[in-house]
């Protein structure tokens, strides 16, 4: 992954997500893919973001320094478990937000000091996507964790 398109990925994520709370959930076609909704309640930030998931991610405590390089490095999850997990970051505000320096793992630190890991290795598939809109329709903002540790944005221009 390129050290610019990494930056500008992060810049849009920061300007997206930074102080918005974790809204809700959609459930996915299958176990395996998640879609989560965010929503800014306190300014006129972007609003109707969501993060949709199609690898293994964890959530973490707070002061973990040590993530996984890989998905096989993570632990097995239950369905259950994933919106257990959910459920405990219902309406907490993201403070940070941060890719992986040379993959696209996605690092979302909620006010608790949890953060949500979202693997972003995978050599043929999207492991995340990540916007605005009402899912993939209606996007001015877009970024997507791309095949073969890449990384897409899609922003206004006059963000640019």
């Amino acid at each position: 992954m390129k050290v610019e398109l990494r930056e500008h990925a992060e810049k849009v994520l920061t300007h997206l997500f930074i102080g918005s709370q974790l809204d809700g959930v959609k459930f996915g076609l299958s176990p395996a893919t998640l879609l989560i909704r965010f929503e800014h309640y306190e300014d006129n930030s972007p609003d109707q973001l969501w993060l949709n998931i199609e690898s293994k991610w964890d959530l973490y405590p707070k002061n973990t320094n040590d993530f996984p390089d890989s998905e096989g490095e993570m632990r097995e999850l239950s369905e259950e478990d994933e919106y257990k997990m959910i459920f405990e970051l219902r309406r907490e505000k993201v403070t940070n937000i941060k890719l992986g320096k040379l993959v696209p793992h996605l690092y979302i630190k909620f006010e608790s000091g949890q953060t949500l890991f979202v693997n972003g290795h995978h050599e043929k598939y999207e492991c995340w996507q990540a916007g605005d809109g009402s899912e993939y329709t209606g996007n001015e903002w877009l970024v997507v964790a791309t095949p073969g540790d890449g990384i897409s944005t899609w922003a206004p221009e006059s963000f640019n």
